[in-house]
This record gives structure tokens, sequence and C-alpha cells, in this order.
């Protein structure tokens, strides 16, 4: 006789409790890794700060910026750096175009080649007031926003969202007969919503972040003024949808980039080439001294010294080792400007040195 053996329905019971309980425990020990983060206005950068960000000039296989919602995850650790590029956030009473933008409190240098990027932050805004530098070949423009551009209303939480319209418009000389002027004036429409949060991984840092998206619509119209009167000449539409995942403590976005209204053409990546490291990491190679930028460059470069305290010279030498330019060092001065306008094209090599040393040098590219 075949011996059988009675399993109480109340063992079946607490057999099956044990299962999903063990899910259940798992499940929330997966989701604890991400955290819904708010950001503030000290998450970002100040006077004094800078950020280093590597460009990704080739869009890996497959990259997609993912659907909205929550506890997402973004893994953009196949960016390939291409070039690397420099942005500072310094007093604008030091900047030449100060007087423009009296209410501004932080100048953004490096956003835009020859120009400032004039910015108010504070508690609740972090704005951009307008704009003013040379611009391929106009001079000395300044454009102020009408009403500025607000970037982040803090805290920026998830799910928040704005709608804006700023207005820019301003005269510049012809630079060809028979017109006297242009007129420029740009309508730009922002949607801005913080459409998902999760944790991103780039291929320096990983962490949890909320995601801005933003869409675009810029409208620029130009006037000709001809013996008096302005003629309409055109106007042009142009649609972006824009990206940026903020983090805590970073104080700027830890990856960005734009897309095109179908979805397929990316453009401007970039990531934090800092992220995740500190003050010492950065600093520990004596090259380091000094940083440049835009770098390619064409037009002119800004070198701005980072621990140099000592009077010197800056040299720079084409590949042939001949000498292109030299700038003198002194300290106390922070950034000195380098017109390489006439330079051709090719790779030069800056060297910074005192009398008895070489304290660093770096490579440029001139296109």
């Amino acid at each position: 006789m075949t011996s059988q053996v009675l399993v109480p329905v109340t063992s079946l019971y607490f057999y099956d409790m044990k299962k999903i309980l063990l899910f259940i425990l798992g499940s929330v020990f997966f989701m604890s890794t991400y955290a819904q983060i708010t950001i503030s206005s000290n998450d970002l950068l100040d006077v004094g700060d800078s950020v280093k960000l590597a460009n990704v000039a080739d869009v890996p296989t497959g990259f997609d910026p993912g659907p909205p919602g929550t506890a997402q995850h973004w893994d953009f650790s196949a960016f390939v750096m291409d070039t690397t590029s420099m942005i500072y956030f310094s007093d604008p009473a030091g900047t030449p175009y100060a007087s423009s933008f009296p209410t501004s409190n932080i100048a953004v240098e490096g956003m835009y080649e020859d120009a400032y990027a004039y910015t108010t932050k504070n508690n609740f805004i972090f704005q951009i007031d307008g704009l003013a530098g040379s611009y391929d070949i106009f001079e000395d423009i300044v454009a102020n926003f009408d009403p500025p551009e607000v970037m982040f209303s803090f805290p920026v939480n998830y799910l928040d969202s704005m709608d804006q319209i700023s207005v820019v418009e301003v005269v510049l000389p012809s630079p060809t007969p028979p017109a006297d002027s242009i007129r420029v004036k740009v309508v730009t429409s922002v949607n801005t919503k913080v459409d998902a949060w999760g944790e991103l991984t780039t291929p320096i840092w990983s962490g949890d972040v909320l995601r801005l998206r933003d869409v675009r619509v810029r409208i620029d119209s130009a006037w000709l003024k001809l013996i008096g009167f302005w003629v309409y000449l055109e106007t042009n539409t142009t649609i972006t949808i824009n990206y940026k995942y903020l983090a805590n403590d970073v104080g700027y976005p830890v990856v960005q980039f734009s897309v095109d209204t179908s979805g397929s053409v990316y453009s401007a990546i970039n990531y934090h080439h800092d992220a995740g490291l500190g003050e010492n990491e950065l600093y520990t190679n004596n090259d380091i001294v000094f940083d440049i930028y835009p770098n390619p460059a064409s037009t002119s470069i800004y070198c701005r010294m980072l621990k140099v305290k000592v009077e010197g010279e800056m040299v720079i030498y084409d590949i042939t080792g001949r000498e292109m330019d030299k700038v003198m060092i002194l300290p106390g001065t922070k950034q000195y400007r380098v017109d390489v306008s006439a330079y051709p094209p090719g790779l030069y090599h800056m060297i910074l040195k005192t009398a008895s040393e070489i304290l660093g040098q770096k490579k440029l590219v001139v296109n």
C-alpha cells in the first residue's frame, strides 16, 4: 500500500504567501535604486565656477531618449567624446557689456563663440536676460530678451511645466550696399515640461536625474533699410525639441541634446565631463593650469588661467615650430583673448612658461 503525505492547506497558503512576499521585497529593492529628486537653485553653478563638456559628434547606434514617465533608466554610456568645451560663470562687472545688463548677476562664457549670455540667478529662477558679443561678421551686438527667458523655475519637480514667449530685436549695419541697415526680430515660443525622472549613466557618471523636455518654436524675420524705408525680406520658422537631464550637486545638465520634429536627427549632444570628479582629481596633472575655448576655433580663442599666479608668457607655435603669437601673462588676470582669424587651418601648440620653466601646454585646432 502506497503511503501518502498530506500537506495541510494552511502550509500551502503560507508557502504561496512567502513567494509573494519575496517578490514584493525584491521589487521594492529594485525600485529603491531610483529616486525622484528635486532641483534647487543651489544645484546650479555660480560665479567663479566652470564646467567642462564632452561633445559627441556621432550618435550611437540605437540612441533614443525614451518615453516620459517615472523610474526610467537612460544608458548613455556608449557616448564617445569628440571634442571638449568649457563654460565659465563670471561676474558681469568684469565683462565688456555689463552696462547693457545692469540687473544680471552671472555672465556665462563659452556657450557662444565671442559672445556672453547675461543671466540672473536667485532662489526662484534662472533666466537669460540677453546676449552680447560678436556673431559672424557683426561685432558688439547687444540683444536683450523681452521678457527674459526663464530656463528654470525653482524648485524643479517632476511634472512641472511652463509656457513662455520671448522677443529679441536688433538693428545691424548692412555689410553690402544698397541697404543701410538690417533689422532682425526673433520670436521664440517655448513649452517646457519635466516629463520624466529616473537613473542615468554616462561614460563617467551614474545617478538620479530629472528630465526637462522643451519644444522651441523660433520665428526669425528680417528687413532691409533702403533709402530710408524698411523693406520686408523674409521669415523663417524652426522647431527643435531639447532634452536636459538635471542632477543634484552637479551644477550643469549631466546630458543634453536636441532633436528635430521627426525624432531622427540629433544634434548638440554633450555630457558633463567633470561630473563625479573632485577638484583634486581634476588638477592632479600639472599641465592643467589653463584652459582654452572654443577649441576648435575659427576667429578667436579665450585663455582662462586656472592656477597661474606668476608672471609669464603664452606662446603659440605652428607645427613647424614657427612662433605665431605671444601674450604676456600677469598675476591676477584670469582671461586673455587671442585673435586666430588669420591663422591657416591646422594644429597649433600653446605653451605657458616663465623665464625658468614650462607651466603647461595645450593643443589648439584652427578651422
